[in-house]
């Protein structure tokens, strides 16, 4: 990423956005890159500045403007970052969010994992960044804090956006110290077709044997033009079964203690996933863990 363009962060004065902040202020001092942040007020009375705005509507619009900067002043005090500028729109957070960063040519968009609503996992407002903005989106989950990542999980899928996931990754390791584990996760083709007795696919043997040829093949992939950092970092390299690919890492993840899993997103089938891609959604919902998730090419 170019050390020139800065890191936004989005703020609703949650827990949730006070560590993501303090987050944003460690890495942008690692990076040398400024931070920005930004908070967003929706309301339905404020959502277009017109004429047609009643002075009440005004006046609220005004109140709420003056009471995020009031807020701000202690809150960011509190997150280690006391010379944080922020910026208020009004507008939807998401669409607010992503124009800003893509506005300031932002490299990276934090935003912590639960905002002001009550949904399990990573909330709406924060999986819609991740498949909405134009730049890296990295989703903070609270309960790690504002701290170095020790343990990172990259995921592959042999795509070139995945091969920049590995990449990140990486350079995680080379900023915090971290662990680095990179794993591929394969629907295995037995459970589709029942093999035959007395065939080689059907022995513990070849399963074996088929999971240590992907791995191999896993190893390759991520040295291909990154063999110094690879060499530096030592990462793991894995290759193991799932039924369910989301499912299979966000479990994975737990096995390994990884504070951080970092994986590409990309289109898929649906238009549910064109801008993400299934797995990517599913682990950034039920992981329970900080996500970078990475964004393709231009």
């Amino acid at each position: 990423m170019s050390t020139s363009r800065p890191i936004v962060v989005g703020i609703d004065f949650t827990p949730s956005s006070r560590v993501a902040l303090a987050q944003a202020v460690r890495l942008g001092g690692q990076m040398r890159v400024p931070v920005k942040a930004i908070h967003v007020i929706e309301t339905l009375a404020a959502v277009h500045l017109s004429d047609e705005m009643s002075a009440f509507q005004v006046q609220v619009t005004a109140s709420l403007i003056d009471e995020a900067k009031h807020t701000w002043k202690s809150f960011r005090e509190h997150a280690g970052a006391p010379d944080v500028a922020m910026h208020i729109e009004i507008n939807s957070p998401v669409a607010a969010m992503s124009y800003y960063c893509k506005q300031e040519h932002a490299q990276l968009l934090v935003v912590g994992t639960r905002g002001t609503g009550t949904e399990k996992g990573a909330g709406t407002v924060a999986a819609s960044c991740a498949r909405r903005s134009p730049c890296d989106v990295l989703l903070i989950e609270e309960a790690y804090g504002p701290k170095k990542f020790e343990t990172v999980l990259a995921c592959v899928d042999f795509s070139e956006t995945s091969k920049r996931a590995v990449e990140q990754a990486l350079r995680v390791a080379a900023g915090d110290g971290a662990k680095v584990h990179v794993a591929y996760v394969f629907s295995p083709p037995w459970n589709k077709v029942k093999p035959k007795a007395g065939l080689p696919e059907s022995t513990e043997a070849f399963r074996t044997a088929y999971a240590a040829a992907l791995t191999e093949r896993v190893r390759t992939f991520c040295e291909d033009g990154l063999k110094a950092e690879a060499s530096w970092a030592k990462p793991t390299y894995h290759a193991f079964a799932a039924d369910k690919h989301g499912k299979g890492i966000a479990e994975f993840a737990k096995v390994i203690g990884a504070d951080l899993i970092v994986l590409g997103t990309r289109g898929a089938s649906n238009i549910h996933d064109m801008l993400l891609g299934s797995t990517a959604e599913h682990v950034i919902r039920d992981a329970g863990r900080n996500v970078w998730a990475v964004r393709p090419k231009a």
